[in-house]
């Protein structure tokens, strides 16, 4: 089977989010499965080094004049050059509304439909702003566009039955369109734990000393990182060596630099911010006292499992997949 693959995240990407290691992974077993896999992203949008081009797999570059005009016309047209069977949509979106095959998309989440739906029901106080750190509003057009791309689409797949029933429930999608495929975890986070010295490295390299709690996901606001720092001010008070390591994707934002200082966090190496980090995450997974995540609500969350794996305690909200 010819199956092309979204490449434009890997194509400007170095260090791999959530969904990068997703698509990776997926390209990778289909090409080991026997089936012919390319990547199609935009051209010129390439980065040294990039995830794409470490990849081994071939890709395809169409010419295009934008974002839309990508989607909608040089991708069907790439997709109908190479003869596709099919084209998987790893990455929420990217849907053509016509196109020579057969679109299968992937919904990580419905996080916007989902924090609205939190509010309205008053489970969750107002505003939705708090939450999505967007006016939900204001984006009118682009959610018209998306939901066309989701209705468009042949299959749907998410990551856990949590995620499936908001897709079917918030959405309007039929559960028969929808099949669960949870995620699988990356190869290096079931290796064996690396020596103590080089363990001892990663953590100097980053800042990092014993003992200390770890984050690992996103700095948006509906992650509740303010969550995880006020609950590790309170856990201070009975453990003051303690320190909370935050490990993101992208730069912190001030608002949450600043409500660590108003909790008193800002000194002595008390918190670490960190970002992109890929090969040193297994050894602060294996020397971290216990992980944490107080995310309002997951649709699966990963590094939870991927710290389970490593025997590190987990403490997470039970809200969403988490529980799943």
């Amino acid at each position: 089977m010819r199956i092309a693959i979204d490449g434009r995240s890997l194509a400007v990407c170095k260090v791999p989010r959530g969904w990068d290691r997703y698509t990776l992974a997926v390209a990778r077993e289909l090409a080991a499965a026997g089936h012919d896999v390319v990547f199609i992203h935009r051209r010129g949008s390439v980065v040294e080094d990039s995830l794409l081009s470490r990849s081994g797999l071939a890709a395809l570059a169409p010419a295009d004049h934008g974002g839309i005009h990508w989607e909608q016309i040089a991708l069907p047209a790439a997709l109908a050059r190479w003869n596709a069977d099919v084209y998987l949509a790893t990455i929420e979106h990217g849907v053509p509304l016509w196109a020579p095959c057969p679109v299968v998309l992937t919904l990580h989440s419905v996080t916007p439909h989902s924090y609205r739906d939190l509010v309205a029901s008053g489970t969750l106080p107002p505003p939705l702003r708090a939450y999505l750190g967007y006016d939900f509003r204001t984006s009118t057009w682009r959610y018209a566009y998306w939901r066309s791309q989701v209705q468009r689409a042949a299959h749907l797949i998410a990551p856990s039955a949590y995620c499936r029933d908001e897709i079917v429930r918030l959405l309007g999608v039929s559960g028969e369109r929808v099949t669960v495929a949870p995620l699988a975890l990356a190869d290096e986070f079931r290796a064996p734990r690396a020596s103590e010295d080089v363990r001892a490295d990663a953590l100097r390299r980053h800042g990092v000393r014993l003992p200390y709690v770890l984050y690992v996901g996103g700095y948006e606001p509906h992650k509740n990182v303010r969550g995880a720092i006020r609950a590790f001010a309170l856990t201070r008070r009975a453990a003051p060596s303690l320190q909370l390591v935050l490990v993101g994707t992208g730069s912190v934002s001030d608002a949450i630099v600043e409500f660590a200082r108003q909790q008193h966090l800002e000194g002595d190496g008390n918190i670490r911010f960190l970002s992109d980090i890929a090969s040193d995450l297994p050894a602060l997974y294996d020397e971290a006292a216990a992980f944490i995540s107080l995310s309002w609500r997951e649709s699966f969350g990963l590094p939870a499992l991927e710290a389970a794996v490593r025997g590190t305690p987990v403490v997470v909200s039970g809200w969403g997949a988490a529980r799943e």
